[in-house]
């Protein structure tokens, strides 16, 4: 074994690991040093009821001569810990530089870093104003406004009740009125008139049924009723009242949609930063990180 491949940076008071890579080697590789800092993040918000801990790794590449050090170009971006080993793999060399960093060095390091996590890091969750919901932290928007839709179904539903009973009893005073008619006329009332009035007022509650199915029913659609020049002039002004009611019914129904839709979609993002205590330092290193030559 040759000095290259034996002779690498050392820097008393820290700690060192190397990173072991899951792809295979191919070619000349070398191992380059890097500042390794892992962190406890902590996000808390009083407001959204969450108090989330999160661990991370973070890693840039030990800067050479007066260069600073850059938090942005990760060196590897791994959190599984067990990617770092105490030993480095044999035969890998080390690459040459001007790396005059010290102990204190590794401190001003972890400082910055630490900063940086202040300024820009923000746990992303969802939040409905409507419902004072807010979502959980790695829930997804979709899985989020799921959850919504049902609270707004919720919201909703004792007014579509109201709506159905309301219709359902326009129907019942529409049959009491044809059968009042009925009565007062009863030797002209033909059988086939009966089952005509009867089928108008089955067709009339099948499409308010199918209406009322889903809250959606009357903007998706619903059978359309016959033409009225099909009909027996006696039996326009039923035909008249029961379309009455079934659009009356349809237009309330799509209100009724409408305002569902709103409270069911409306979401904003809602971020939550870090606070100097809220960042908590498990371990800083040197990182040896294995790359092409």
């Amino acid at each position: 074994m040759n000095e290259e491949q034996t002779t690498r940076l050392k820097i008393e008071g820290v700690s060192e690991f190397w990173y072991r890579p899951a792809e295979s080697r191919t070619g000349a590789w070398v191992y380059r040093p890097a500042v390794l800092v892992e962190c406890t993040l902590n996000y808390r918000s009083l407001r959204a009821g969450l108090n989330q801990s999160e661990e991370h790794n973070y890693t840039a590449w030990l800067p050479e001569g007066e260069t600073a050090i850059n938090w942005d170009q990760p060196a590897v971006i791994f959190d599984d810990t067990s990617r770092l080993s105490s030993q480095p793999e044999r035969l890998i060399p080390y690459a040459e530089g001007n790396h005059p960093a010290s102990a204190e060095s590794f401190v001003q390091y972890e400082i910055e870093l630490v900063n940086k996590l202040i300024r820009t890091e923000r746990l992303r969750v969802f939040f409905n104003p409507v419902f004072g919901q807010f979502s959980a932290p790695g829930d997804s928007l979709e899985d989020f406004l799921g959850r919504i839709a049902e609270a707004a179904l919720g919201r909703v539903e004792p007014e579509l009740e109201s709506l159905r009973n309301r219709v359902e009893l326009q129907i019942e005073q529409i049959r009491e009125a044809q059968a009042r008619k009925g009565l007062r006329s009863r030797d002209e009332v033909s059988l086939d008139k009966l089952i005509s009035f009867n089928l108008q007022f089955f067709e009339s509650e099948n499409r308010l049924a199918s209406m009322f199915s889903t809250l959606a029913g009357a903007v998706f659609g619903t059978v359309a009723p016959a033409a009225e020049n099909e009909m027996l002039n006696d039996e326009t002004e039923l035909r008249q009242d029961l379309q009455r009611v079934e659009q009356e019914a349809r237009e309330a129904l799509t209100r009724l949609y409408e305002e569902y839709l709103a409270l069911a979609s409306e979401y904003d993002p809602f971020d939550i930063g870090l606070q100097p205590n809220n960042v908590q330092v498990v371990k800083r290193a040197l990182l040896w990180v294995p790359g092409e030559e």
